[in-house]
């Protein structure tokens, strides 16, 4: 064996053992300072992305609260509001009244009662047994622009529902036949202890939404209170719907609550089949 052979053997033999100035203690102090610092460093690491992603985060954030009405300041929901009372040309257009007879509609009347005003009305709550008979008139009834011809057609039903026994009122009015136009209509009928809105339609239509708190006693008689929609149609026609309880006998012995409410009314009156024929 060679002198090169045995150094290199003797290198192998003592390459990893410690030097002969180890301290292990001075060893130990100086892997603890290393990972230490490691740990420290890992820190940083993790606050800095933390920062980043916050900074990137929070104006995505305030956009979409913005887009979607959110006050972030104060955790609240904005909410916008719509005039109660809205400027609407009345009538729409100039479109000719057209007189009416009951004997000439009297076969599409009852066809719409069968199929579509009497189904409408159980769907509110009306016992189909108590529905008693609709027989609507023409006649005038002061809010049409004059009875030189007659194109509004009045009538009551009387039925019994979830609050006991109430009344329908319907009032199917012509093109052109009505005469005020919604925010003036509740100028007409708005009296003490009355509310009265009128609001526009996705569709551009106007309803106008009414109500008389009662019952009331008064000096000729006994008010009863009650809920109406009217809605202003497009091409110039207003269909409107009036409940109230149906009292008789005793005032003290009855329900006076009005029977259906706005959203049920309002159903009734924007029902585009309810209609007089054209």
């Amino acid at each position: 064996m060679s002198e090169q052979d045995l150094r290199d053997c003797m290198k192998q033999a003592v390459w990893d053992e410690p030097p002969l100035d180890f301290d292990p203690d001075s060893f130990m102090a100086r892997a603890e300072q290393l990972t230490k610092r490691r740990r420290a460093l890992m820190s940083v690491g993790v606050a800095t992305a933390l920062i980043i992603a916050t900074v990137a985060t929070v104006p995505a954030m305030w956009v979409a609260s913005r887009d979607k009405g959110v006050d972030t300041a104060h955790g609240v929901t904005a909410t916008s509001t719509v005039p109660t009372s809205v400027s609407f040309p009345w009538p729409p257009n100039d479109e000719p009244r057209k007189n009416h007879t009951y004997e000439q509609d009297q076969p599409y009347l009852e066809s719409m009662w069968i199929n579509i005003l009497s189904p409408a009305l159980q769907r509110q709550g009306a016992d189909p047994t108590s529905i008693g008979v609709w027989s609507p008139t023409y006649q005038p009834n002061g809010y049409e622009r004059d009875s030189s011809v007659s194109d509004v057609l009045f009538g009551t039903v009387s039925y019994v529902g979830p609050s006991g026994p109430a009344v329908l009122t319907t009032t199917l009015a012509g093109v052109g036949a009505w005469e005020p136009a919604p925010d003036k209509f509740c100028a007409i009928r708005k009296a003490a202890d009355t509310t009265c809105n009128a609001t526009r339609r996705p569709d551009g239509s106007m309803v106008v939404a009414m109500e008389f708190a009662g019952p009331k006693s008064a000096s000729n008689g006994y008010h009863l209170g009650y809920r109406s929609v009217h809605h202003y149609r497009r091409d110039g026609s207003v269909v409107g719907m009036e409940s109230r309880s149906n009292f008789s006998g005793d005032v003290a012995a009855g329900n006076f609550a009005i029977p259906l409410t706005f959203d049920q009314l309002t159903d009734l009156a924007t029902n585009e089949s309810i209609a007089l024929p054209r």
